[in-house]
């Protein structure tokens, strides 16, 4: 069971580094990490979701808002919102739900799968 100090802190460092655009936020997901969000197929494995990232996401840059964070046992939700621009140049103003599931691995907790759910199609 994650303690949920180091659950809480985990997810919002993942934010923090994907809005930053820090690689280091790959180092937050186990190596057989499972992504999974409407409209892509099921990104598996660690190579897969760097190129998502690297080439597929279709969000160019902005700023998650994390306005509530469930935890209960390996499981983490979150309820929030998010602003930024798209490949198009459009803007994105729209709230999210992300679902992890995490694994304590070598004295170290991990994101082991993630799934997201958008209010905009567009994402």
């Amino acid at each position: 069971m994650t303690a949920p100090h180091l659950a809480e802190r985990l997810i919002r460092r993942y934010y923090e580094c994907v809005d930053r655009q820090d690689p280091a936020m790959f180092d937050l997901f186990h190596s057989s990490i499972r992504y999974k969000r409407p409209g892509y197929p099921v990104i598996k494995g660690m190579a897969e979701f760097r190129e998502f990232y690297a080439a597929r996401r279709v969000i160019v840059e902005g700023r998650h808002v994390v306005d509530a964070l469930f935890h209960s046992g390996a499981k983490v939700a979150v309820e929030g919102r998010f602003t930024g621009v798209l490949r198009d140049g459009s803007a994105a103003d729209l709230t999210f739900s992300d679902f992890f599931d995490l694994i304590e691995e070598a004295d170290t907790v991990l994101i082991a799968s993630r799934r997201t759910y958008f209010d905009d199609t567009r994402v």
